[in-house]
């Protein structure tokens, strides 16, 4: 969507909307046929190779590989029995598969496993937590989080590196972990909890409430308004709405040119000389002003979110709150969209961004993270400290010392 000149308006009582073509009919695009472009069981009925195949194609193209030693392009010789390629230029002879270089680097799983794993994060609408993962496809809890992390990893990084945000943009924050969960009891100290989780904000003397978490932090959403199918959205994560943060969010998002719409907070105030437009909507009075403006999508976003958090998720840790959003990000994306179509593009994601920086050498073990005591610490896949780990078997490689050879024997 072409960026709006500041010269052309819109007519009142006709909003932004107005000039997108009408393509709402009265079935739900994930109802019609044409939405099932596979299943999960043709995928599980599928063998391994087959499967190796789909997501090889996924990655490169039918009928090639790509080296991720020296990005050699071509036919590459196959190995049946250790099952990967080998590159066939002699300058390198690195051997790879389908996972090598990528997010899942190293990956156990087989293709199959790790397909299936891909189409039961796209059906999952509102999410899916790593407990339903491991419980699919019998893994450890702990590995079935990291994959899941590693999947909205690569597509934060994806959507990260898209061109900025153009045309209509709506803005707008939410607050994720805001409260300290009360006790059981219904009375006393409990009870008193409950009723200041009510009012948000400071109490009476100015302090801030003993029931809101310090780990409270607003997640941003700028939606480039279009018809579902077109949006492209951007998300970030902050302590508070405050107008430093909000700028610099939306100058690295959004286009110079773009038309901005907020609510009324004080945070925005900046926008109406960054940007060429900005429009705001008193959300006190109307949801939409007399123009047509409104923050509907950006308020759908987060309307998601809180699904999945209700349903899925249960909570949420302040850690891979950013994370979280993005995936939301993509799945509005995704509308209108076949489920073949989205689980090509997420495997896509996953298989061409590099090798996972956050979430690389992680292990299936917990032991005592080594975060701050104010920080929500729950839901941490932890690293293990390569030094603590017991050292191979076999001669020394490193300050071994050679022995020398005997000297002769004078006659």
């Amino acid at each position: 969507m072409q960026p709006v000149p500041s010269s052309v308006r819109i007519q009142a009582s006709r909003g932004p909307d107005a000039k997108w073509p009408k393509t709402r009919t009265r079935t739900n695009y994930l109802k019609r046929p044409e939405y099932r472009g596979h299943s999960i069981p043709g995928l599980l009925g599928a063998d391994e190779e087959k499967c190796r195949k789909q997501l090889e194609d996924m990655r490169w193209g039918k009928g090639r590989q790509v080296c991720p030693e020296c990005g050699g392009v071509g036919q590459h010789y196959w190995s049946p029995a250790f099952k990967r390629y080998k590159c066939r230029h002699k300058a390198c002879g690195k051997q790879f598969t389908v996972f090598s270089g990528t997010r899942v680097h190293g990956l156990r799983l087989g293709a199959a496993n790790f397909l299936s794993m891909l189409a039961h994060f796209v059906e999952a609408k509102d999410s899916i937590s790593a407990r339903e993962l491991a419980g699919q496809h019998d893994l450890n809890t702990q590995t079935a989080h990291v994959v899941g992390l590693k999947i909205r990893e690569a597509i934060a990084a994806s959507m990260l590196a898209e061109p900025p945000l153009t045309g209509y943009v709506q803005a707008d924050a939410a607050y994720f972990m805001k409260y300290r969960r009360p006790g059981n009891v219904g009375t006393g100290a409990s009870f008193a909890a409950k009723a200041d989780q009510k009012n948000a904000g400071l109490d009476e003397s100015g302090k801030v409430k003993q029931t809101v978490s310090k780990n409270m932090h607003a997640l941003v959403v700028f939606v480039q308004a279009a018809q579902a199918g077109m949006r492209r959205y951007k998300v970030a994560v902050t302590k508070t709405e405050n107008a430093v943060d909000l700028l610099n969010f939306g100058q690295r998002f959004c286009d110079k040119n773009a038309w901005l719409v907020t609510d009324q907070h004080n945070a925005y105030n900046l926008y109406s000389g960054a940007f060429d437009e900005h429009t705001r909507v008193n959300h006190s009075v109307e949801f939409m002003n007399e123009d047509g403006f409104h923050t509907n999508l950006a308020e759908n976003f987060f309307g998601r979110m809180r699904s999945a958090q209700s349903g899925a998720w249960h909570r949420m840790s302040l850690q891979y709150l950013e994370l979280y959003g993005w995936e939301f990000a993509w799945r509005q994306t995704m509308l209108e969209r076949s489920n073949a179509e989205q689980l090509a593009d997420l495997a896509h994601r996953v298989l061409n961004t590099g090798r996972s920086e956050r979430f690389a050498d992680y292990w299936g073990k917990r032991d005592e993270p080594k975060v701050k005591p104010d920080v929500d610490d729950r839901g941490l896949a932890i690293e293990i400290d390569k030094g603590g780990l017991r050292k191979k078997r076999g001669r020394k490689r490193i300050g071994h010392v050679v022995p020398q050879a005997a000297a002769p024997r004078s006659s």
